[in-house]
């Protein structure tokens, strides 16, 4: 009796399981680092407001989680991905202060170094492709949009968490 073959890894289920394990270490980063914590109100053991959506009546200021794009980039044997996020920052202040002041400590947070550390990936680069504050449409919301961009590769054991 043979053993039963598995199927190669492909190209698609690296990319996908890149992509979870980025997303899932960048989640870890922001809820642990304590400026972000500050920021987003994480005090008195409560965790800060990062949210994949919105509750319906949500604490200001916020932050959501907006599209993750992933691609294979790697040659060979050598399973390298180029990953665009999009981070989505939420206030009500008055002015542009703490929507700026907020793009400043979560781009501060999602270092290389820091985000392979709390992850299963080696983040080769990280970097900000663009930041900007928008108002809302109800005209007191104030919206700030952080794009970055990450290379990652599975660490040197070359296995995933």
């Amino acid at each position: 009796m043979s053993a039963p073959m598995t199927a190669p890894i492909t190209a698609r289920a690296i990319i996908t399981e890149q992509a979870h394990e980025l997303a899932t270490a960048v989640h870890a980063v922001l809820r642990d680092d304590p400026a972000v914590q500050y920021v987003l109100g994480g005090a008195n053991d409560a965790p800060p407001r990062l949210y994949d959506a919105a509750p319906e009546d949500p604490v200001f200021p916020y932050l959501t989680y907006g599209p993750l794009r992933s691609e294979d980039i790697g040659a060979d044997d050598t399973p390298l991905a180029s990953h665009q996020m999009t981070l989505h920052l939420w206030s009500r202040y008055a002015g542009r202060a703490e929507v700026l002041n907020l793009l400043s400590q979560v781009t501060h947070a999602l270092r290389a170094d820091v985000v392979t550390a709390a992850g299963a990936l080696d983040v080769r680069s990280v970097s900000a492709i663009y930041a900007d504050v928008l108002g809302a449409a109800d005209g007191r919301t104030k919206h700030g949009l952080l794009r970055l961009a990450f290379t990652t590769q599975p660490k040197q054991n070359g296995e995933f968490a």
